[in-house]
């Protein structure tokens, strides 16, 4: 669990997640096992840690995939929607 790391500025140890995704002014961070979100201002978010691999951009986060997003970091393998959604884009791809 939780292999994408959140520090905010309102706690002093980082909290792991397993998606978080970036929107205008917000941050959704998510647990999948927990089925959990969270809400941060992005204006209160330090730092996010992530592995590449785990980077995902405007259409690779369907609106399906709470609310989407214009970018975040997702540990595909915990949701298997979106590990579906992904795998359709690859067969689309020409």
């Amino acid at each position: 669990m939780g292999s994408i790391t959140l520090f905010t500025t309102s706690e002093y140890e980082p909290q792991a997640f397993d998606a978080v995704l970036f929107r205008d002014d917000l941050v959704v961070c998510v647990r999948a096992d927990e089925e959990s979100v969270r809400l941060v201002p992005i204006d209160k978010v330090n730092h996010v840690d992530g592995d590449a691999e785990h980077v995902l951009v405007d259409t690779e986060l369907p609106e399906s995939f709470y609310g989407g997003a214009e970018y975040g970091f997702a540990a595909v393998e915990q949701f298997p929607a979106l590990q579906a959604h992904l795998e359709d884009l690859r067969g689309e791809e020409y």
